[in-house]
């Protein structure tokens, strides 16, 4: 029946199916066939929808379509522009820095790509930047922020492993830093050999760098104190979200860009998206209810045989088949699918949970920057008007970078644990 379940996935997605139908089409047909009770399939939807940190997801969603109705990024763009301007490959350093600070506040790569990639490769661009080199950049820059807390990956991931969602947010922080850091690193070596133009004269900026500043600090403040609420457990993630979203309403009334109009489209894009999130959910946690049922945890580790002696092994096999999923699947998708059969083995094998959730999102986001499928890679191409042979062929020495952020992240465990471990007997003790 195993057989049944995976062929039948794998031809539905092959054939263009919906994710949600190739996970449970064949997951349907397999109850029916074993006569499985109706019970047992409702508990396996209520299992997999009844979650408090659900209310998160939707809280993180919303702030980061505000963030973006309201042109909240812009502002702080034209402030890293202004105060860099003049300094040679100050746009392709700002790309890094900008995407630590917005991307999780998007929560997805392919929202920061979609964001604050144009900005980024027209500056870039402006500068005398190849544009395939710099949308290459803005794909891998943008990797961090499902990484990098609020994380809506991370939040999903901690539902299915029924861990902490606070410890899980923790878990990316360190990690992302160190991701950025692998990148700035790459930049400041590298950067000099993109130039294929003379720099574009753009206008001057009219405003004040002091102006500027003034508009741009409370949303280049907005992540810090989402962070503190975090560090000090002032409020659990769904209300950090929820406060991050009525913060955002208020920028938006501050600054005047507050329309009611705007309301509406970020809540109608967050329904839309919670909604796509939670059927993923129920037809993912139902088809891995039935792969579960077949033990297939258990043949996998039985394959590995001799692997499973050398745990760090079976973490690189782990790896692989994360970076071939990220390409060909919607991250969620695969995070749904993934996590809890990785958990079953990784469990087994005494590694941490939350280590092995960073290690899973950060594949699954190299994944999504990888050709020949990758989601990010025609995303960006088409927001900056640049042929994705161009992007592919820019991308490809970054992913030095990311492999070594990803290496960090696999093999030091305590890149993940040591802040959420060391907030929790410290702070919420």
């Amino acid at each position: 029946m195993i057989a049944a379940l995976l062929i039948g996935f794998v031809v539905l997605l092959g054939v263009g199916a919906p994710i949600v139908v190739a996970m449970g089409l064949p997951a349907a047909f397999y109850f029916i066939a074993t006569g499985t009770t109706l019970s047992t399939i409702t508990y396996s939807f209520y299992q997999s929808l009844y979650s408090f940190n659900m209310l998160a997801v939707a809280m993180f969603l919303l702030m980061g379509n505000l963030v973006t109705e309201f042109g909240e990024t812009e502002r702080a763009f034209r402030f890293a522009r202004t105060i860099s301007r003049g300094k040679k490959g100050y746009s392709s350093k700002i790309a890094v820095i900008l995407n630590l600070i917005f991307a999780g506040m998007s929560g997805a790569s392919i929202s920061a790509v979609c964001g604050l990639g144009p900005m980024m490769v027209e500056e870039m661009d402006g500068e005398g930047y190849d544009r395939g080199y710099a949308s290459a950049m803005t794909i891998a820059a943008s990797t961090v922020g499902p990484v990098f807390p609020p994380s809506i990956p991370l939040v999903l991931y901690a539902t299915i492993a029924s861990i902490s969602s606070t410890k899980s947010l923790l878990s990316g922080l360190v990690p992302g830093v160190v991701l950025s850091g692998c990148l700035f690193v790459w930049v400041l070596f590298t950067h000099k050999n993109h130039f294929n133009h003379e720099p574009i004269p753009r206008p001057e900026e009219t405003e004040t760098t002091s102006k500027l500043f003034l508009d741009a600090f409370p949303i280049m403040l907005a992540p810090v104190l989402i962070l503190i609420t975090m560090l000090m457990g002032v409020f659990s993630p769904g209300e950090t979200g929820a406060m991050a979203a009525l913060y955002m309403i208020a920028l938006g009334i501050l600054h005047r860009t507050f329309t009611f109009k705007g309301l509406w489209n970020s809540v109608w894009s967050t329904i839309k998206s919670c909604s796509s999130i939670l059927i993923l959910l129920v037809a993912g946690g139902t088809f891995t209810k039935a792969l579960m049922l077949e033990k297939l945890p258990d043949r996998i580790m039985s394959l590995l045989g001799g692997a499973m002696e050398h745990p760090f092994v079976v973490l690189l096999i782990i790896n692989f088949v994360l970076l071939i999923m990220g390409m060909f699947m919607e991250s969620n998708s695969a995070l749904i699918l993934a996590a809890p059969i990785i958990l079953q083995i990784t469990n087994m094998l005494g590694f941490d949970p939350l280590h092995i959730g960073v290690m899973i999102v950060l594949n699954l986001m190299i994944g999504l920057s990888t050709p020949p499928f990758g989601l990010c890679i025609y995303a960006v191409a088409r927001v900056a008007k640049v042929p994705s042979e161009s992007v592919i062929r820019n991308v490809v020495p970054l992913y030095i970078p990311l492999g070594v952020a990803l290496m960090a992240v696999t093999f030091i465990p305590a890149l993940s644990t040591w802040l959420p471990n060391f907030v929790f007997s410290t702070f919420l003790a």
